[in-house]
């Protein structure tokens, strides 16, 4: 199956080693995730239901709302290449600024139609299921 286009999160997923499973922004989270023939990629997932900041500019929320906003999202795009079973995010742009100028590597795996991405982090397995948009 192709990596290049577009994809929606089914289902983000943290196991931890005694087998407890938790998900991050909850089983409805929303997210999605592009590749682009030129090695282009962009990875965004949202809590579903966020509250929206109050009208006018977003700077003018209060702290709480805007670490809220923060909270239930998350972002980051730059290149990807391929490399025997893995795909490697080289990291240009994020919402998180300790992201960028990161490599974050994806075991990747196809199980059916489905994009299977997962990395482990602190002893934390992260499973990112995606369907072709």
């Amino acid at each position: 199956m192709d990596l290049v286009g577009a994809w929606r999160l089914v289902e983000w997923r943290i196991v931890r080693a005694d087998g407890r499973v938790s998900h991050p922004f909850g089983t409805d989270a929303v997210g999605l995730l592009c590749y682009t023939p030129d090695g282009h990629m962009s990875a965004t997932i949202a809590r579903s239901g966020r509250a929206p900041l109050p009208a006018g500019s977003p700077r003018q929320a209060s702290a709480e709302a805007r670490a809220e906003a923060f909270t239930s999202f998350f972002s980051y795009a730059g290149r990807y290449e391929l490399r025997a079973g893995h795909v490697a995010h080289d990291v240009e742009i994020a919402l998180n600024p300790a992201f960028v100028g990161t490599t974050q590597i994806r075991e990747l795996n196809f199980d059916d139609d489905r994009l299977v991405l997962a990395a482990e982090e602190d002893g934390k397995w992260h499973t990112l299921i995606w369907a072709r948009a």
